[in-house]
């Protein structure tokens, strides 16, 4: 069988309305292919088509440029997720809605992505996850003006997302449902095995196959059944019978391209270069050049706005402008099932969330979503029937609808506010006739123990209201505008500590271990893949690494965490790096080991004559200035020993050097990666840096 040539190519099918092939995206084009030989383009994890589509890949200096769609295909069955809006007979349709699906590598759904969020959504929206052959996953839309969606359930069973495979050959062998005579052409004998039923209109006739083109059919039906096939066009040049394909009317778009609107689309990605706390404002990378002076960024699945940057480090950054919770909680670990690790809370989207000590002062907590597998408890908030907020300022639109109470809530002698004497205050009296209350303030010593908070004081003494929470949405430092200070506590978050019930029943009480604040991102941990260098045996030592040791850039100092050692490939991945500190103010902390900005040979161009010892290397300073000494045959300079490689050498460095006597040497850097150390005793030189948790840019 003969090799096809070419690798590396990364295709992904869009499909139309009915399910067949409308457009092809070339995500990577590969290398190595040949127009000549090209390979074969399939579909696959889309369920079995009732027609294939036909493709033919577009190579262009061995690259996949673009897919051509020959013919659309039919009946695939894409993972995909439908909307279907409750609207009333004779209301608007909505505009519609779309998501994309995540999978974990077991087939479950990790997580649904809104790409749409459609408009006009005023009614109950259902939602359902179809295709792929996957069982068992639901999801609710989160509101009636479709914004995200909360997986209740992620299923299993699941295939990856359809992708086209890339094999081998130059045809494919059809089997004979049609005859063809010596000219190559076909006949008009076409042999029916099966007259189908339940036809309203004549199908439409492919010939599919057999070397040839161009030959066409018409179909007759009598009473729901195919009776004959007439050849309108024989074709030409068919070695073998062609496939006959009963097939619908499909609109078909062919492209010679990629899609213009994916190709305008041009993503910058860096990786983080250090851990990411979640109340972390700078962000370090690997490198910010191609990126905007502010802008937005994507970092896994959380949005973030930075103000600033500088050469490796993204600054100003406001965390989670994605997220659509208000809180995010970790809770205890003594419910969690000794073989799968899954928490045996229970927890419904929606579901009002009990203290275990509930007061006053308690806001109402509601489950935006439970994940047991790591025990995040999303949580948002809603305000109570009374709460003092000011008018906000004009055209602004808010969330939350205030009514004014029933008649009998308070009398008429209820003030709200008390008064007080307080020289030097008005109060603004809005009668009939507006007139001034002189020396005259309204009392603000509540929520501080008589300092105050910048608000009158609401009393609710007496009223319907007592004892509800007096909002200060007013004030120019609060987020959301649900949060209750008091004595400089936020009484409306969720503390480490606290006691919650679930949803089961009995009723399990939870402890909530970790709790994050409302402008709060999420963790991310650094991960980094480090090739080592091993095509000189001086670049190691031999010793390889375990899960857990510690390794040690030689010349940056920077330390990092073993998570996986590939003896075979010499692939290092580390976790958690610890940056190391110059105490130089113009250097700073070094968060990146050295992968191309150490000395790793110095090269003699010529050697010169007339020297004698000693002999100094003249090296240009650096971050970590590199050490080295020459070595003389006769009164040649022949070659040097580095003991210091140094570090953050953007070129290579012009070496000169200096001695008694002699002139005339030349020599040469040569750069490369630093070597790593590891407790175990392994010395390896890196060859190679990759940031696996990785930040693009992004729109918000």
């Amino acid at each position: 069988m003969a090799i096809v040539p070419g690798t590396g190519a990364e295709i992904t099918p869009v499909f139309n309305s009915q399910f067949g092939v409308d457009s092809i995206i070339v995500n990577d084009g590969g290398s190595g292919y040949s127009s000549i030989n090209p390979p074969t383009l399939s579909i696959g994890n889309c369920g079995a088509p009732i027609r294939d589509a036909i493709l033919r890949p577009v190579i262009t200096n061995g690259k996949i440029t673009s897919v051509r769609v020959l013919d659309s295909g039919q009946g695939y069955n894409p993972l995909r997720i439908e909307f279907t809006p409750n609207v009333p007979t004779g209301e608007d349709i909505p505009d519609e809605a779309d998501a994309n699906i995540f999978l974990r590598p077991d087939g479950s759904i990790d997580y649904v992505q809104m790409t749409r969020n459609g408009d006009g959504h005023f009614y109950d929206v259902s939602s359902q996850i179809l295709g792929q052959g996957g069982v068992g996953a639901t999801v609710r839309a989160v509101s009636k003006s479709v914004t995200g969606l909360s997986l209740l359930n992620d299923g299993r069973g699941y295939e990856t997302p359809p992708f086209l495979s890339i094999t081998g050959g130059n045809g494919n062998g059809a089997t004979a449902s049609a005859d063809i005579d010596v000219k190559g052409v076909v006949s008009s004998d076409v042999t029916i095995t099966n007259s189908g039923q339940f036809y309203l209109t004549a199908p439409y006739i492919l010939f599919s196959g057999g070397g040839g083109r161009g030959a066409k059919g018409k179909a007759i039906i009598n009473q729901g059944q195919l009776v004959d096939i007439i050849v309108t066009d024989k074709g030409v040049g068919y070695t073998s019978p062609p496939s006959v394909i009963f097939t619908r009317n499909v609109k078909l778009k062919r492209k010679s391209r990629n899609r213009q609107s994916y190709n305008l689309e041009v993503f910058n990605v860096t990786g983080i270069t250090s851990n990411i706390g979640r109340a972390d404002t700078s962000i370090y990378v690997s490198t910010t050049t191609p990126y905007p002076g502010s802008g937005v960024i994507l970092l896994e699945k959380e949005i973030i706005r930075y103000t600033g940057k500088d050469s490796n480090r993204f600054t100003g950054c406001t965390r989670g402008l994605n997220f659509r919770y208000d809180q995010r909680v970790i809770l205890d670990s003594t419910q969690d099932d000794p073989i799968t690790g899954l928490s045996a809370y229970e927890y419904n989207t929606g579901d009002r969330i009990i203290r275990t000590q509930e007061s006053s002062s308690s806001k109402i907590a509601i489950v935006y979503d439970w994940r047991p597998e790591t025990k995040e408890l999303f949580i948002v908030f809603q305000i109570d029937e009374l709460a003092f907020i000011d008018a906000g300022s004009p055209g602004e639109k808010s969330a939350v609808t205030f009514d004014a109470g029933i008649a009998d809530s308070t009398n008429s002698f209820q003030l709200p506010h008390e008064i007080i004497d307080l020289e030097g205050s008005l109060i603004y009296v809005l009668t009939p006739q507006p007139s001034i209350l002189i020396d005259k303030a309204f009392k603000d010593d509540a929520e501080l123990d008589g300092s105050g908070n910048g608000f009158p004081d609401l009393i609710n003494t007496g009223t319907a209201y007592e004892n509800q929470i007096n909002l200060d949405a007013g004030i120019e430092t609060t987020l959301y505008g649900i949060e209750e200070t008091t004595g400089g506590t936020n009484t409306t978050l969720f503390v480490s500590g606290d006691g919650i019930k679930d949803s089961s029943v009995p009723f399990k009480n939870a402890t909530i271990t970790d709790a994050s604040l409302l402008n709060e991102g999420v963790e991310h941990d650094a991960l980094i893949k480090i090739k080592m260098d091993t095509r000189n045996t001086n670049n190691y030592n031999g010793i390889g690494f375990n899960v857990g040791e510690t390794i040690t850039g030689i010349e940056s100092l920077i330390t990092a965490t073993v998570v996986s050692w590939d003896a075979t490939n010499y692939i290092l991945i580390v976790k958690d790096p610890i940056p190391y500190d110059t105490t130089n103010p113009s250097f700073g902390l070094l968060y990146e080991f050295s992968s191309n900005s150490t000395i790793v040979d110095i090269r003699i161009l010529t050697g010169g004559n007339g020297y004698s010892t000693p002999i100094v290397l003249n090296i240009p300073t650096s971050i970590v200035r590199g050490v080295a000494t020459a070595a003389l045959t006769a009164d040649q300079i022949t070659s040097t020993t580095i003991s210091v490689g140094g570090y953050g050498y953007t070129s290579p460095p012009v070496i000169s050097f200096t001695s008694p006597s002699g002139s005339g040497a030349i020599a040469q850097a040569i750069l490369g990666g630093e070597k790593v150390s590891g407790s175990n005793g392994g010395i390896w030189r890196i060859l190679s840096i990759d940031y696996i948790t990785e930040v693009r840019n992004d729109q918000f």
